[in-house]
């Protein structure tokens, strides 16, 4: 096992040796824009305390003083012992919209998803007044497989077309679970 710390939140990680950077920072909100073909800096990390070594790819991609400075493509390595990195991405927010939108009243709730190729919002509303009653948020799962829809689409193109709905579907449906149990949580203590 390794400790991998993550900054600037201060996020620590117990990852098994051997394990891919692309794997754990996936888990953790990051994108990989290429789909971690190492096509470009996206992904890039810097390296606070351990050692990543330079690889071909980001010879290519990154500067000198970039690679000097510590700064690493995250898709082209693993954990092999401590390390302590720096993630600019974490710096953007995802947005989440509670605005009124013009609806005909009726019984029950409903959920508007909002399914942007980087990020995904979901929310619970009362269909009686439209009242925003809960909120998720998340970075799209299928940009493991490219932060564009063109990586998307080659990748689809090349037998990933029912990986890339697999991994939609199950998010939707995780978020509209949370989105359920947040509301009932909200009813309980009310």
């Amino acid at each position: 096992m390794a400790t991998l710390k993550l900054s600037p939140v201060g996020l620590q990680l117990d990852v098994a040796a051997g394990t891919r950077l692309q794997d754990v920072l996936f888990a953790q909100g990051v994108e990989f824009p290429c789909g971690g073909r190492g096509r470009c800096k996206g992904c890039r990390v810097k390296v606070l305390n351990g050692h990543l070594p330079i690889g071909t790819d980001e010879k290519k991609l990154l500067t000198a003083a970039e690679l000097e400075s510590g700064w690493r493509l995250a898709c082209r390595h693993s954990v092999s012992a401590d390390l302590e990195l720096e993630l600019a991405q974490w710096e953007a927010a995802i947005l989440s919209d509670q605005t009124a939108f013009t609806f005909a009243p009726r019984a029950g709730l409903g959920i508007a998803i909002d399914l942007g190729s980087t990020t995904i919002a979901a929310q619970l509303l009362d269909l009686k007044n439209g009242n925003v009653l809960a909120v998720q948020t998340a970075l799209n799962a299928q940009a493991r497989h490219g932060g564009d829809i063109m990586s998307r689409v080659e990748f689809a193109m090349h037998g990933g077309q029912m990986e890339l709905q697999r991994l939609v579907r199950n998010q939707l449906g995780e978020m509209v679970m949370r989105l359920l149990a947040a509301n009932l949580k909200f009813k309980i203590q009310n």
